[in-house]
């Protein structure tokens, strides 16, 4: 029988040498994440043989797993074992069928890509009695960790604490105090939840992606809409294969109630649809008609079909006449997924239908199709059309087609000059270091406005992949700028994020106050933190502002480096050969990186960014103690200032870590084991932070970047590094 997973390559993994065995390392990533029978069961061992090896590595052999981590933690386990472990195992460990992991590594947010759409060949490791030798080395490891961490309290993990705060039962005051706050506005201010669970959410309504707790944060942020993924054929039945749709019912029961949970908040439930999706050979060869382009191994349905034209606006019709209350959709047509023949390919290999029409044509008339089916069942449903990815010069020729009043949606930075260092380039996705709006978003705006349609900014205001490890980045000033921007250009409504940035913070707030009123960032501190508090954050805030615009900002930064991992990731005194991956394995690929930039600039900016942001600390240290709100914001601004002073840092090792395997020069030597030590007290001051907050280290579409335990992993590298050096 055919597997469901992509195939193994024959390149070796990325060792963990710093283990004595590559069991143990299996051990110690899962230790307290997998429930010791699976533990046992992947590496043919016995519980009992389990503890005593935890032990041995210096962890709580009584501890054990908290089953959080298999429904809200699962992509960080299948992180944690890509390079140690077989398909199997991974499946053994976290108790799903190969066909469960094949969906989530397709449609779990690019998961394959994340991985970097290959899987390394791994022999399966396995326990077995450690040798005399290998015993003293564990040992005199556990010892050296011991040293580093003599507290024992970094081995209690709090992950995901943060949730049951949200998922409390309101009392009365507390929704009284919510819904007062309310202000009634029109204009769109959509989010998605901090930590939903982004493949299938619908389908376990205990895994409540908008708690009543939630929703309520959200409405004194002046958040009127929140979003989540759906996939029509998991919605309403599929025509052409029934059994696609298997669930379909419970989903829409648990969005009804989510759809009347938020209307108590005024706040609307919207979907994000890419449709429609492509299918595997399986099912083409029952529906040979509707195939379309080709991407790897799946295909488009052609939506210049007729049945896929018709399944498309009656799918709409049939989920907002189900879904009454659903106050609309976006959709994203080119690039996200294959969906219709000119979504990956722009032109060139397509379908014989799709090749002799224009692709503005094609796309217009899928927004078109979606649009018509959901404003028949309701004609108050808002659909909104978002150019990710569209090319420039079709613009002007897909606009006008749309005939449904759909609302335009651009990234708002997209477009914007960039020259950091002397180093020319532009924003094609999300910047916070950055103000927008730029050029080519303005430009769509005028087109839509002079075509009769309303605009809408897609924006990140808590963090971006510049820096998504915490929950919201201090940086009010950069804030301010970008929404006097829009308000400038006429830009009434804002996705205010996509699957990060959905958490209820003052940079949230501070966005609806300056949208709603001419305010200023001061006066908003002040009446958040009080008078004096209010004025030292505001010191704070514009050193770490300023800072920020020294991020050497490129996509190819955002999505490479090695700044949303931060402390956790290796050094590594071996070249490991493999490329940086998308928001996944940042490895020691410093020429992806760095994108455009040279390395010795890169470097720089990175030095730039920390010392800027340091003194911002400086300036809020003398004051904590006195507000727990005015303390937490140290605390983000903290645990952001450790990972850009690790990224910082593992620039500097890789340039000299190159210089010293090609010329072993003494001086190479040296700022290697410096270093070393330096990012010693790095990874101390995180794990220190991370046991006060569970927010650190999380984004939703990854889950955790680093357990505490990857965080004392760093330091067994370190120290095995430095021992090599010397």
């Amino acid at each position: 029988m055919t597997s469901p997973l992509p195939p193994v390559s024959n390149r070796s993994p990325v060792s963990a040498n710093w283990f004595v065995t590559t069991w143990q390392a299996v051990v110690w990533r899962n230790w307290g994440l997998v429930p010791l029978e699976r533990l046992a069961r992947a590496l043919q061992a016995t519980p009992a043989q389990l503890r005593g090896a935890a032990a041995q590595l210096g962890l709580d052999p009584n501890k054990d797993a908290d089953p959080v981590w298999s429904t809200r933690g699962y992509l960080t386990i299948i992180r944690e074992n890509w390079h140690l472990c077989t398909y199997e195992q991974i499946c053994q460990m976290l108790d799903m069928s190969p066909e469960t992991l094949a969906f989530i590594l397709k449609e779990d947010d690019f998961f394959w890509h994340k991985m970097g759409e290959v899987k390394p060949f791994v022999d399966a490791p396995a326990y077995r009695p450690l040798t005399s030798a290998e015993i003293k080395r564990t040992k005199q490891k556990a010892d050296q960790l011991k040293a580093m961490l003599p507290d024992q309290g970094w081995q209690e993990e709090n992950a995901f604490a943060f949730i049951k705060h949200f998922s409390r039962q309101l009392s009365g005051q507390e929704r009284t105090e919510a819904t007062q706050a309310i202000v009634p506005d029109d204009n769109l201010r959509t989010v998605y939840s901090y930590f939903a669970l982004y493949g299938d959410p619908l389908l376990t309504p205990e895994l409540d992606p908008f708690p009543e707790a939630l929703l309520a944060e959200y409405a004194k942020m002046g958040v009127k809409g929140v979003w989540l993924q759906g996939i029509l054929y998991q919605l309403v039945p599929f025509p052409f294969a029934p059994e696609r749709s298997n669930g379909y019912q419970k989903r829409l029961e648990t969005l009804n109630a989510l759809i009347k949970r938020a209307a108590r908040y005024d706040i609307g439930v919207f979907l994000y649809l890419n449709e429609p999706r492509a299918m595997d050979e399986a099912f083409f060869q029952k529906h040979p008609n509707l195939r379309g382009t080709r991407e790897g191994d799946f295909w488009a349905m052609c939506t210049s079909c007729p049945e896929v034209k018709a399944y498309l606006e009656n799918a709409t019709r049939t989920l907002f006449n189900q879904a009454p209350g659903l106050a609309g959709f976006f959709t994203i047509t080119m690039s996200e997924n294959l969906t219709n023949c000119y979504s990956r390919t722009g032109d060139g290999h397509l379908c014989s239908r799709c090749a002799e029409r224009h692709p503005w044509e094609v796309v217009a008339e899928v927004n078109n199709l979606l649009a018509r089916g959901a404003k028949a069942a309701n004609p108050e449903a808002k659909a909104i059309a978002w150019n990710w990815a569209w090319r420039k010069e079709w613009q002007d020729n897909l606009i006008p087609l749309l005939t449904e009043g759909q609302i335009i949606q651009c990234t708002s930075e997209t477009g914007l000059p960039t020259a950091i260092a002397g180093v020319n380039g532009s924003v094609s996705d999300y910047t916070m270091s950055l103000a927008g709006p730029g050029r080519q978003a303005r430009d769509l705006w005028q087109t839509a406005r002079a075509n009769g349609l309303e605009a809408c900014a897609k924006v990140q205001f808590n963090n971006t992949w510049e820096m998504s490890a915490v929950p919201w980045l201090p940086v009010f000033d950069r804030i301010a700028e970008h929404v006097k921007n829009l308000r400038e250009a006429s830009v009434q409504h804002l996705q205010l994020s996509w699957t990060l940035g959905g958490y209820p913070s003052p940079n949230l707030k501070l966005v609806s106050y300056l949208m709603g009123q001419q305010g200023t960032v001061p006066c908003f501190l002040e009446t958040w933190l009080g008078n004096e508090l209010g004025n030292v954050a505001d010191q704070a805030q514009k050193h770490f502002s300023k800072a920020f615009t020294e991020f050497p900002f490129h996509i190819g930064v955002l999505y490479v480096g090695p700044q949303n991992y931060g402390p956790m990731v290796p050094f590594h005194l071996e070249k490991t050969g493999w490329k940086a991956t998308m928001i996944g394995f940042p490895y020691d690929d410093l020429d992806s990186w760095r994108a455009i930039y040279p390395r010795d600039v890169f470097a720089s900016q990175f030095e730039k960014l920390v010392n800027g942001w340091r003194a911002g600390m400086q300036t809020m240290e003398p004051w904590l103690g006195r507000s727990e709100d005015f303390d937490d914001l140290h605390r983000i601004a903290e645990a952001t200032l450790c990972h850009f002073t690790s990224t910082w840092h593992q620039v500097l090792f890789v340039m000299h870590r190159d210089a010293w395997l090609a010329q072993h020069r003494e001086d190479d030597r040296q700022a290697l084991l410096r270093l070393i030590d330096q990012e010693k007290d790095v990874v101390l001051r995180l794990i220190s932070l991370r046991r006060q907050d569970s927010r650190i280290g999380y984004e939703s579409s990854n889950h955790y970047y680093y357990t505490l335990q990857d965080l004392a992993e760093k330091l067994l590298n370190l120290q095995d590094c430095a021992d090599q050096l010397r």
